[in-house]
């Protein structure tokens, strides 16, 4: 987590493609480095699953600045429902501008209706915005590991591209007892 946080403090004057592998869904994780890197400057954040942190990220802001709608703002996203629309929305993102965040990257190439030879082919052009984009602006790519069956096919050429690899450690659960009143 610590390394996260220096992350996102890095991306103002570093440029390249970090990959962060998670062992779990990591949502505590993913918003927190949302949070400090919007408190930071605007965001772009691509998400390859239907989640975004829309409940927990007000109140993270909130608790480190009072103008959360201004800091908010900072923050544009897309959500990518399939590997194509994963594909479209990164050739369609402008080389020079704010950091991009792609979360669950390889989520959309699990889909065993598209053949797996088709998904590989998308998985190589997304990796090759990916460097272009890198090239010109910080990019963080998170992905969970060992998510779906063809992991092992999929991770290679995304691992290849990257210039910083982390790996995050599971989320402890906190147990809270409830109140009483």
């Amino acid at each position: 987590m610590n390394d996260m946080l220096k992350l996102s403090t890095d991306t103002k004057e570093k440029c390249g493609l970090a990959l962060i592998l998670t062992r779990d869904k990591a949502r505590k994780g993913k918003t927190s480095l949302i949070a400090s890197l919007i408190l930071n400057g605007p965001l772009f954040v691509i998400s390859g699953d239907e989640w975004l942190p829309s409940f927990d990220l007000p109140r993270m802001i909130r608790g480190q600045i009072t103008e959360v709608h201004a800091i908010a703002s900072r923050l544009r996203s897309v959500r990518s429902s399939t590997c194509y629309r994963l594909f479209d929305s990164l050739a369609n993102i402008p080389s020079k501008g704010e950091p991009i965040l792609v979360l669950d990257f390889l989520h959309t190439f699990y889909d065993t209706d598209i053949p797996l030879r088709t998904r590989l082919f998308r998985l190589r052009e997304c990796c090759r915005e990916l460097k272009r984009l890198a090239f010109y602006r910080p990019v963080i790519v998170m992905i969970q590991e060992g998510e779906g069956e063809d992991y092992e096919k999929l991770i290679p050429a995304l691992s290849q591209i990257a210039d910083q690899i982390f790996t995050l450690e599971p989320e402890s659960e906190h147990i809270k007892q409830p109140a009483l009143f």
